[in-house]
């Protein structure tokens, strides 16, 4: 591994001054991504504001067996200097509205967004809207890193065990209040009800998209979160599960 001092080429081809918690280090793994992905060099962008679980993610980097180009900040504005970075993984930031220049700058750029999250975390809708997968801290390790990192990269959308374990999660218990309960244990944003009532009516993902003025990539990424949520492989049933659950009322 080689870490630059002084200055080092951002990944715009730019000279971006070498500052503290803004670096950049090429740590190269002993294998490329699996066939799919976009690159197999990643450009990416770590922004974590906690000091101990940031340089504990950058050591698993060291590990993974994936080319990557690491750059690390605490300031989710640094973003805005990524350049043409595939790319983010952020944490705490995501728990606050995205800045209107970063989320167009993502959209513009195509740039992948992969979400770190505590069992408490709220994430703020305009950071889910530009998820790519959520993995839960619990599951940390430079295995489940590189698992998630290969499938983002690969375009699969993807969600921690913990996470989707945790977002299901209901009492092992008989009667007849276990239906709502179960269903008070999985939230579903407004836009996640939106989406799953437009499946229910039968509309393929370019019909929601346009239904809901929003892009048919934002509807896959919808759908994927709304299957993590509710323990499904597919639409249907999904739709069915959430009826069942009284999640969705046709």
């Amino acid at each position: 591994m080689t870490v630059t001092s002084g200055a080092s080429p951002g990944f715009d081809g730019a000279i971006i001054p070498d500052m503290r918690d803004r670096r950049s280090s090429p740590w190269l793994g002993r294998s490329p991504l699996p066939p799919g992905t976009k690159d197999t060099n990643l450009q990416i962008m770590l922004v974590v504001e906690d000091g101990i679980r940031r340089y504990s993610v950058e050591g698993m980097f060291r590990s993974l067996d994936i080319r990557l180009t690491a750059r690390f900040s605490t300031d989710v504005e640094d973003i805005s200097t990524f350049g043409n970075g595939q790319l983010i993984i952020s944490s705490g930031s995501a728990r606050t509205p995205m800045p209107t220049g970063i989320a167009e700058k993502l959209r513009r750029h195509h740039i992948d967004v992969l979400i770190l999250v505590d069992p408490a975390d709220v994430i703020d809708q305009s950071w889910a809207d530009h998820a790519n997968g959520f993995l839960d801290w619990a599951d940390l390790r430079p295995e489940t890193l590189g698992d998630a990192i290969a499938d983002v990269a690969a375009g699969r959308f993807h969600v921690s065990a913990t996470l989707a374990r945790r977002s299901v999660a209901a009492p092992d218990q008989a009667g007849a209040d276990a239906t709502s309960k179960r269903a008070s244990m999985i939230a579903l944003t407004g836009r996640e009800h939106q989406v799953l009532r437009l499946i229910a009516e039968g509309q393929s993902n370019r019909q929601v998209a346009r239904s809901l003025s929003i892009s048919e990539h934002g509807v896959k990424r919808t759908v994927g979160i709304i299957l993590a949520k509710l323990n499904c492989p597919n639409r249907t049933l999904a739709v069915v599960r959430a009826m069942e659950s009284g999640l969705l009322v046709m």
